[in-house]
């Protein structure tokens, strides 16, 4: 702008205490080119080159940027009046705003002078008006008939209404009242009109695509001697508080329902922090042969000392008292001084504080089970000699599979008792990751003595387990077609898991959780193939938050490092699910939009549904520590195959774009040109 008007000249043109702004079209903003002395004073020097929405309340920008869009688009001058409410005092401002272009691009000079006056009337009614219209609730001014006189602005964006259309219209005519309600609300307005003050009506409107909206309403007539000529009808949004409320009742059915399961399923008792017994459920009396009066206000008597022991009691009370739960086998007595076994888990309740005030415990009966597995064990101590040293575990299988022999680390390490593998084809604990590779071993293990190899197996509660096995045939010498196979195999799961952890974290980055670079090129040749094959295109979307630098330098790399992860799911949530989301570094990020068709107008409005998804995402903004973040992004757009063929030339071209609409302005795209 130097050589259209320099700062010296802007200076000696427009010299005393108006305020005068220079300003250049950017987006949906305004960029600060020149200020005089009087307007520097005001905003300092520092302002120019700034952005008009960083620099002054949303309610300021929202004012001016309705003028200068205004006068753009009537290409005439527009003069507006505005109040600053400074001191205690009420100051009127007036603003000429002339637009003119320059180099095709659209620019505004607006003078902004204060007007001194006394506090006539009409300037008090519009100091009122403008803060009716700026007012934060939806507000109407009706007739005593319930015609509708005024709107304000919040009223219009909720409701997407014109205001001039629903001027003088009957407020039930309008298309946002359903019929159910019609009557209701009449009955408010014919109160209000009796000079009733009808206070937190709750009504239901619906918007214009017909979603439903429960607002809480009050109307205030306005009298006139002792007659009401108007009604003020205040209306707060309260949506969001109704579903929370249903949301919640909803909540607390199923708590309720989930209670009552729980007391048909298990022995339920209620302690007080002294452990004595507060509630009993019947369940319990029925399993233990006591009352509730033989129970309630009594300590917890049930646990037999004989089969607990001192150790375990304490290391009970310990945990409960740490404030943590504790988990295990109990020994109860009935009142007829039989053993009762339960698995027992012991749950301290807090209050809002923190503090224990009781305990639940919850009981499943075990007695059974105990009973078996002391059975079982002494049917163990025959082949404990074979297996006590060893975790490995062993099967033997005849030829097609069968389970002859399982060794008790089967029960160990996937909970299959031997008993329910016996007699059963090993493949049914094969994961069927593994399945081919055990059936490949059968089908040509004729001839082979040892073989080692990898399976995936599924413990009876589905947790995979994966396993490392040497396999050894032994062949019956008489018969020829007989065989019978012994592997012996130790877990190798925590191996395996830290072998993916490392390939996870090999293509994902260590911040976002997002795939990174690597992933990138090694998953992109998949994605080239498949738009191959489909006759369909890519698009590489080159994305760059904008003033990432300032939340570092103001609030610190920690904030910094939160702001990225949730500009990352931001990206995450806007994009389809066969989209992919590359964090490249830093504030920059790569998103693959797939499926995308090769007609261009189709294609653009493919690309823009998701990316006005981002930016209205990123435009809701998120709160770290107390500090909310709205921010904008810059986008450069490179096609395949339009534009490039690999992914080096897409990255590349995408790069270019980015630069390009970074020159433009924030929260700006550009597509890479077609060559």
């Amino acid at each position: 702008m130097e050589y259209l008007l320099s700062e010296d000249l802007f200076n000696d043109l427009f010299i005393g205490k108006d305020f005068v702004f220079l300003m250049k079209k950017v987006g949906d903003d305004f960029q600060y080119i020149r200020l005089n002395q009087a307007a520097r004073a005001l905003l300092s020097h520092e302002a120019i080159g700034k952005l008009l929405s960083t620099l002054t309340s949303s309610r300021n920008f929202f004012i001016i940027q309705e003028n200068y869009n205004q006068a753009i688009t009537k290409h005439s001058q527009v003069d507006y009046v505005d109040y600053a409410y400074y001191k205690a005092e009420v100051r009127k401002y007036e603003t000429s705003v002339r637009p003119f272009k320059h180099n095709k691009e659209d620019y505004i000079l607006a003078i902004t002078k204060e007007i001194l006056y006394d506090r006539s009337i009409e300037d008090k009614f519009l100091f009122l008006r403008s803060m009716f219209d700026h007012a934060f609730f939806s507000t109407v001014i009706l007739s005593a008939e319930g015609s509708i006189y005024e709107v304000n602005s919040s009223f219009t964006e909720d409701f997407e209404l014109d205001t001039e259309t629903v001027k003088q219209q009957s407020f039930v005519d309008l298309p946002i009242v359903p019929e159910d309600e019609v009557e209701n609300i009449q009955s408010y307005l014919q109160r209000a009109a009796m000079g009733e003050n009808i206070g937190e009506k709750l009504i239901k409107l619906h918007t214009l695509d017909k979603k439903e909206r429960t607002y809480l309403v009050s109307l205030s007539p306005v009298m006139q001697g002792d007659n009401s000529f108007a009604i003020f009808l205040l209306m707060q949004d309260c949506t969001q508080f109704t579903e929370q409320k249903a949301e919640l009742r909803s909540k607390s059915h199923g708590f309720e329902v989930f209670k009552a399961a729980l007391n048909s399923a298990a022995y339920i008792a209620v302690l007080d922090s002294d452990s004595k017994i507060l509630e009993i459920n019947d369940l319990f009396l029925n399993a233990t042969g006591f009352t509730a009066e033989d129970l309630i206000d009594q300590p917890y008597k049930l646990i037999e000392p004989r089969n607990n022991t001192a150790d375990l009691i304490q290391l009970i009370d310990k945990t409960l008292k740490a404030g943590n739960i504790w988990r295990g086998e109990l020994c109860y007595r009935t009142k007829f001084h039989a053993d009762f076994w339960v698995e027992a888990s012991i749950v301290p309740l807090k209050n809002e504080i923190g503090e224990t005030e009781q305990y639940l415990s919850i009981n499943y009966d075990i007695t059974d089970k105990k009973r078996m597995l002391t059975e079982l064990k002494n049917i163990e101590r025959t082949f404990r000699l074979i297996t006590e040293n060893t975790n490995d575990l062993i099967v033997i299988t005849n030829e097609d599979g069968i389970i002859i022999y399982a060794s008790p680390s089967y029960e160990i390490f996937l909970g299959y008792e031997n008993v329910e593998l016996q007699g059963q084809f090993y493949s049914d604990i094969v994961d069927e990751q593994s399945k081919k590779a055990w059936q490949t071993f059968l089908n040509n293990y004729s001839g082979q003595t040892e073989t080692q190899f990898e399976l995936l197996l599924r413990a009876k509660d589905g947790t995979p387990v994966w396993t490392e096995g040497n396999v050894t045939v032994v062949h019956d010498p008489e018969r020829e077609k007989v065989s019978q196979i012994m592997m012996v195999s130790r877990e190798i799961t925590h191996r395996k898991e830290r072998e993916n952890d490392l390939l996870y974290l090999a293509y994902h980055d260590t911040l976002t959780q997002l795939p990174n670079r690597r992933f990138l090129h090694k998953e992109f040749p998949k994605l080239l193939a498949e738009a191959k094959e489909r006759n369909e295109c890519l698009a590489m979307l080159y994305i760059d938050g904008d003033d990432f630098k300032n939340v570092n330098d103001r609030h610190g790399h920690d904030t910094g490092d939160d702001f990225i992860r949730k500009f990352g799911q931001v990206l995450i949530t806007a994009v389809r699910n066969h989209d992919l989301v590359i964090r490249m570094g830093g504030d920059e990020f790569i998103v693959v939009l797939t499926g995308l068709t090769q007609y261009d107008k189709k294609r653009h409005t493919q690309i823009m549904d998701i990316i006005n998804r981002i930016r209205n995402e990123l435009k809701k903004g998120w709160t770290i520590e107390s500090h909310h973040f709205a921010p904008t992004a810059s986008i450069g757009i490179a096609y395949y195959p339009d534009h490039g063929q690999t992914l080096n030339e897409l990255l590349e071209l995408a790069d270019q774009a980015l630069y390009k609409a970074k020159e433009i302005g924030k929260n700006n795209l550009y597509i890479t040109d077609t060559h």
